[in-house]
């Protein structure tokens, strides 16, 4: 083998090394700005129970304007006709929370697995800020409008 050809196989391994090196360092940088796999997968399972719950807060809304009332409880919701309304949680099936506290007053509740302190929450048409919770159960007052007297 020549010089020069042991000179290119010598600089062609440093360049491996170098790729690999800045392989590693890409894929620990995107973990650290990203979060791990897990880490973005509970994030994303959160932000399904906000989308949740918020389409709950509306289809409780268009109850009242139909009813004059809260529902008794989620399952009456979810059992009106065309309705599709998811009432449990995504990952074990356990109800979310709703208690009427008033009139038109109710407090809806989930298990959460983020801190949206940490980890905001991404997607849906709603405003964040109204939902943000810490880990595990939160509870959200909410309060329905009345029905509009015609």
């Amino acid at each position: 083998m020549t010089a020069g050809h042991r000179g290119r196989d010598r600089a062609g391994r440093w360049l491996a090394i170098a790729a690999s090196v800045a392989v590693v360092a890409a894929v620990i940088a995107a973990i650290w700005v990203m979060g791990t796999p897990s880490a973005q997968r509970e994030a994303k399972l959160d932000s399904r129970r906000i989308d949740d719950l918020n389409h709950i807060v509306q289809v409780v809304g268009h109850y009242v304007e139909r009813h004059d009332a809260l529902p008794a409880d989620l399952a009456t919701l979810a059992r009106q006709p065309g309705q599709r309304l998811a009432i449990t949680d995504p990952v074990d099936g356990a109800p979310y929370g709703y208690e009427v506290t008033g009139k038109l007053s109710y407090r809806l509740c989930a298990v959460f697995a983020t801190n949206t302190a940490k980890t905001p929450v991404a997607g849906g048409p709603w405003n964040a800020d109204d939902w943000n919770h810490g880990v595990g159960r939160h509870c959200f007052e909410r309060k329905a409008k009345p029905a509009d007297p015609r």
